[in-house]
């Protein structure tokens, strides 16, 4: 369980180091108009190809950190709007605001999120966030109370500013859905790679948040590679990622993504590959991605129920997969 961070100079440091996340990735500022019609005002944002997001920091003094960020590179002098905001409070707790620095039982410091969003549009607000959205959840001392919250990403992780990149990537898919549809919920019939179907709802189960927070990064990375490499990718609200045959647009390559070496996990994962495939009835072959450090000691059980296993390594803020020759079609 996380607990938020109250101490004002806590805060100060924590969003100061989250500021400094994204300097390596900045590659210019564009001089833009931030807000909406009529509400606006003349903004420096600064933009990163490599995180595919502008961001745009301003310290409201005695109130709030604001971090606002939208996807896509803007034009000089565009009106932006903003997609996501991740301020965070002066001091204190302040539950209006959607973003909080919050500390596991090991000291690691953690980016989380309220679910407080906005747009100006009907069906967009918390009640959106909490029925859609997926990636890591958590519980988190509150205060006096206990809350639910989304973990956004780890800040001392090299990967820190490529994990608020695909949250804000997610939520601007998620309002664009809502916008779309009159319901809470939505269904996308078209079988195609969304980023914002990458993650868990909320459950009462604690994940190795650490852990979680990378998983994430890796299937997109992996679902990015794959569709460099021409293959046509997709997932679902049962499979992560998927390959489809382009002779039949079945499915004919399964995925399922482990960034921890808890043997039950394993198990897990190689279960629901098969109870997937059983649903299937193009017979698709089955992957599980693990550290590489862990192929050679599953690889064989795993190769006689026919699941392959591919490996994967994090260096700093990249994800190799080395061995991705491993899959074709026959």
């Amino acid at each position: 369980m996380l607990n938020v961070i109250e101490n004002q100079l806590a805060i100060k440091k924590y969003a100061r180091q989250f500021i400094k996340s994204f300097k390596p990735f900045i590659d210019e500022q564009i001089k833009v108009k931030l807000g909406h019609q009529g509400a606006s005002f003349n903004a420096k944002v600064n933009w990163s190809k490599k995180l595919g997001i502008w961001i745009f920091s301003h310290t409201i003094k005695e109130t709030r950190y604001w971090n606002a960020f939208g996807v896509g590179k803007p034009h000089q002098g565009a009106l932006l709007s903003i997609t996501a905001e991740i301020n965070f409070p002066w001091e204190a707790i302040d539950r209006k605001t959607g973003g909080a620095f919050a500390r596991d039982y090991r000291g690691n410091i953690f980016v989380i999120h309220r679910g407080k969003i906005g747009g100006g549009k009907k069906g967009v607000g918390k009640s959106l966030f909490e029925h859609n959205y997926r990636g890591v959840w958590s519980y988190m001392g509150d205060g006096d109370s206990l809350t639910q919250v989304a973990v956004i990403g780890a800040l001392s992780s090299p990967r820190f500013a490529l994990q608020i990149a695909q949250f804000v990537k997610k939520i601007e898919l998620m309002k664009a859905a809502a916008i779309q549809s009159s319901q809470t919920e939505f269904i996308f019939p078209e079988k195609s790679f969304r980023e914002d179907l990458v993650g868990s709802l909320p459950s009462s189960a604690e994940p190795d948040i650490n852990a979680e927070c990378d998983r994430d990064l890796i299937i997109s990375s992996l679902a990015t590679l794959l569709q460099r490499w021409k293959f046509k990718i997709g997932n679902d609200d049962r499979h992560e990622l998927f390959l489809l045959d382009p002779t039949n647009n079945k499915v004919s390559h399964v995925f399922e993504v482990l960034n921890d070496d808890k043997e039950k996990n394993i198990l897990a994962a190689a279960g629901k590959l098969l109870l997937l495939a059983a649903n299937e009835d193009n017979n698709p072959l089955l992957f599980l991605i693990l550290p590489d450090e862990k192929i050679n000691f599953y690889a064989q059980m795993l190769q006689k129920i026919n699941i392959s296993i591919i490996g994967f390594r994090l260096e700093e803020d990249r994800i190799i997969f080395p061995d991705l020759g491993k899959i074709k079609f026959d």
